[in-house]
């Protein structure tokens, strides 16, 4: 792949033959089906680690020990399950989906290797959770900070599975990363050069850019992990002091650059949203651009860090290197802003989204520095808040945001605003009233992850985390039931092909796209080339 302004005149992707209509949904190789099964697989798996999360809130809001034996299991499910399972593999299906048609694309550059990973990821999944509900686990299977001592005798089967399935997910990330980073390379209309791509479509690219990078030493860390494990190597034995930082840079979620990457997809599908609904270009779509690459570029600073971030508080930030993906976060907030002060915006209930995205960002902002004076220690449930607020809570936000915005491209049909307004409330007012329960606790001190707290005063802000994280259950049953009426509506539907009067080329096709997506490819000179055609003019 030459990364040049310019595409090769003889051939362009958008006069390629079109795909033949898709078969079945198992053995379909269509991006859009492909997209949808990774989207309701997301959704699938996103229940399970719900129901261990309410679960676990139920627990530590009692004083009944309802799970039993079972809180290190349920507590592994729900941290494992939740983001590894749900967000990062809802972003690659919706990239799945809407990259071709953003690029002016008729298919994916891979599809086989992309159904694959399709396939490998439900797989890996399965195995995961298969190996919670085999038996129980110690601190394997919750990411701990610090590594795992060898076993003598080799580990159960349990830990097998549970090595097994990750590994699988990590292949399955790396393939489908593969396919668009592929995709968006080499598949982009005449005319679209990566100054010109869509900002989603450039924030999928850079994120498969570092997931190529990352994933592979998180795979060799697992392999690491199954050594010791099974075959009494001691890669992360205590005798090996490199161990601790090998551990934290290869297993641990939060020491790897992979965390960021649930918010980087998203960032760019605000930037979309944001344009579409103003109805007029951002202000600066290069700045845009260069405020993405920086915040890719500044997820790989996960691996600086040193052994002190086992004792870490303000995760996933945890150093002032990764501090600073701050910055062009903060600095995309206020183009996002100063696009719809300068615009003519309309309301959407997707901007209500992003908004709360701000407004999340902004409470884990505003605690980090309250943490700093309260000088909150390591291992109490403040840092749990900041993890469900900032690195699941406001991404998940984005991610909603961008079904809403994208419904009538997947579905043929707007979700309903009505019930978006609800989804809303309940997601939004339940991350932080969840997140403002557990800052609460942690500045009194309350440690994390355990199922009892024995003061009444901490017994009752993790009864006030609990009810927000019932608000946002309710808030995803009230999603669920949104998607589910789309989905079952999408053979039959055939809604407009652009009802927001939007900007970029995935509005020029059919809502829902037939096969081979375009008639015809408009000309594109610039990011936004919708509104060059109503315009009559280009960027």
């Amino acid at each position: 792949m030459t990364l040049t302004e310019t595409r090769p005149e003889e051939a362009p992707a958008a006069a390629a033959a079109a795909p033949a209509a898709p078969t079945g949904w198992l053995s379909t190789a269509d991006h859009k089906r492909l997209g949808l099964l990774y989207i309701g697989f997301a959704f699938l798996f996103l229940v399970v680690g719900g129901i261990a999360g309410v679960a676990l809130q139920g627990d530590m809001a009692t004083d009944s020990d309802l799970l039993g034996g079972e809180f290190s299991r349920a507590f592994g499910l729900h941290s494992t399950v939740t983001p590894l399972l749900f967000l990062g593999p809802l972003w690659i299906g919706l990239a799945t989906y809407l990259v071709p048609l953003q690029i002016g694309a008729a298919r994916l550059a891979l599809p086989r290797l992309h159904a694959f990973a399709l396939w490998l990821y439900a797989t890996g999944g399965g195995l995961v959770i298969a190996a919670y509900i085999a038996g129980p686990q110690g601190s394997v299977a919750r990411f701990p900070a610090a590594p795992l001592a060898p076993v003598e005798g080799g580990a159960d089967a349990e830990v097998g599975l549970w090595v097994t399935g990750l590994l699988t997910l990590a292949v399955a990330t790396f393939l489908a990363a593969l396919s668009l980073a592929v995709t968006t390379g080499t598949m982009r209309t005449r005319g679209m050069t990566f100054a010109r791509t869509p900002l989603f479509s450039t924030a999928t690219l850079l994120n498969s850019l570092v997931t190529i990078i990352a994933t592979p030493v998180f795979a060799a860390g697992l392999l690491f992990l199954y050594a010791d494990q099974h075959f009494g190597s001691s890669f992360f034995g205590a005798d090996n002091p490199a161990g601790q930082v090998v551990w934290q840079h290869t297993v641990w979620l939060f020491g790897r650059p992979e965390i960021y990457l649930f918010l980087l997809p998203g960032l760019g599908a605000a930037c979309d949203i944001v344009a579409t609904h103003a109805h007029k270009p951002l202000l600066s779509a290069a700045a845009a651009r260069t405020y993405l690459a920086l915040f890719a570029g500044l997820s790989l600073t996960a691996w600086a860090a040193g052994s002190e971030v086992a004792d870490a508080v303000v995760l996933p930030t945890y150093t002032p290197l990764t501090a600073l993906v701050a910055v062009p976060v903060g600095l995309l907030a206020l183009l996002w802003l100063a696009s719809l002060a300068k615009g003519s915006p309309r309301f959407h209930v997707s901007l209500a989204f992003v908004a709360g995205f701000l407004g999340l960002a902004a409470f884990g902002a505003v605690n980090a520095v309250v943490a700093a004076f309260a000088e909150v220690a390591g291992g109490t449930a403040w840092t749990t808040a900041q993890v469900h607020v900032v690195a699941f809570g406001a991404p998940t936000l984005l991610a909603v945001a961008a079904l809403y915005h994208w419904a009538p491209k997947l579905w043929g049909r707007e979700l309903s605003a009505a019930l978006g307004g609800i989804v809303f409330l309940l997601l939004f007012g339940g991350f932080f009233l969840n997140g403002l329960g557990s800052y609460l606790l942690g500045y009194d001190g309350g440690p994390a992850g355990v199922s009892d707290y024995a003061d009444t005063t901490q017994l009752n802000y993790s009864r006030l985390a609990a009810a927000g994280g019932v608000l946002v259950v309710l808030g995803v049953l009230a999603l669920l039931a949104d998607v589910l009426k789309a989905w079952a509506g999408r053979a039959t539907a055939a809604g407009e092909a652009d009802p927001y009067e939007g900007l970029t080329l995935e509005w020029a096709a059919d809502s829902p796209p037939a096969a081979g997506n375009f008639d015809s490819v408009p000309e594109v000179r610039s990011p936004y080339p919708l509104y060059d055609l109503r315009t009559g003019g280009s960027l």
